[in-house]
């Protein structure tokens, strides 16, 4: 006997167009709100189902080199569309899809693209004096991640790598960043499925990509923790949202760490330029952060980076820290 499972339904081809012209009819009377509630519940059921975002700092004995695997405070992305642009919903905000998960407005980038992004605002406050030197494609990155991250969703990767220069502790230093991002076919939302990087000494460089490569190529996840998880993003979405919330203490307690480990590196930079106390106006913390760079910025989760320049991290939703005299 066949299964009479009804949700068995949701994988036939066949039965998309009719769900689909269902869903609208039922909806006639606010079309344009609704609209964006089933896109940004599509996005974060099909493509944060089982989000797995490893994310590692590393500092050497000699605060030397920093090797670094993924950005936890990365929400997903969804490309502006006429809906959101009538919803007023510019490019850069923030959307919490009820689900667990944050999904911002942005066009989408390409790895290359995105590696320049992220390493120019993450790392500007980390080397003082970064300089952009150049892009390349690394379409060998999108075929790594495409073979740790599979997916059902018909989609297209690409991979690619930006180099900077910048000075740590009055020494001459090179920073690479690679990254892979991931967009759904029809463009309705797209991520980052792979960031990593170093910065270190010229003279180490190859070293650093060495280690950076043995670590990244030892990560191995537990089948049977993967299918918990898909079975958990099965729920109902108050479930899902419960479950979350012991993720979102997690996620900030590895902040702390995480910051500690940026401030560390930093530390170098620290010796003659000092510290000072900042405010988060919204949550009422204060930290006590180096000088090197005047602008700090956190968000949500409690990440923190800072910035020579009065202008925001543009891979996520960062609210300036006020300068406590």
């Amino acid at each position: 006997m066949k299964d009479a499972n009804q949700f068995r339904l949701m994988g036939e081809r066949r039965f998309l167009p009719f769900f689909c012209a269902q869903a609208c009819g039922a909806f006639n009377d606010n079309l344009l709100k609704n609209l964006l509630i089933i896109l940004v519940t599509y996005q974060a059921a099909r493509w944060s189902a089982l989000q797995i975002d490893p994310y590692v700092r590393s500092l050497s004995p000699d605060k030397m080199t920093y090797l670094m695997i993924g950005e936890p405070s990365l929400p997903s992305y969804a490309p502006p569309t006429d809906v959101t642009r009538k919803l007023g919903f510019r490019e850069g905000s923030l959307h919490d899809a009820g689900l667990g998960g944050r999904s911002m407005i942005l066009h989408y980038l390409t790895g290359a693209e995105f590696a320049r992004m992220y390493g120019q605002s993450a790392l500007s406050g980390l080397c003082p004096g970064l300089k952009f030197v150049s892009t390349g494609e690394r379409p060998e990155l999108a075929r790594k991640a495409e073979a740790q991250w599979p997916t059902v969703i018909p989609s297209r990767s690409s991979g690619g790598e930006a180099v900077f220069t910048c000075t740590h502790n009055k020494q001459e230093m090179e920073a690479h960043i690679e990254a892979a991002t991931r967009t759904t076919r029809d463009n309705v939302i797209w991520g980052v499925i792979l960031l990593q990087g170093y910065i270190a000494p010229k003279s180490g460089t190859g070293a650093a990509q060495t280690i950076l490569a043995h670590m990244t190529g030892n990560v191995t996840w537990s089948q049977a923790w993967t299918q918990k998880q898909n079975n958990l993003s099965q729920q109902a979405a108050a479930s899902i949202n419960q479950r979350m919330q012991e993720f979102f203490r997690q996620e900030q307690a590895f902040m702390q760490k995480l910051n500690s480990v940026d401030q560390n590196f930093e530390s170098m930079d620290e010796i003659v330029s000092g510290f000072s106390s900042y405010r988060d106006a919204r949550t009422g913390n204060t930290y006590s952060l180096g000088n090197t760079n005047p602008f700090k910025w956190a968000d949500d989760s409690g990440r923190v980076v800072s910035t020579p320049t009065n202008v925001a991290p543009a891979w996520g939703a960062y609210r300036p820290l006020q300068h406590v005299q």
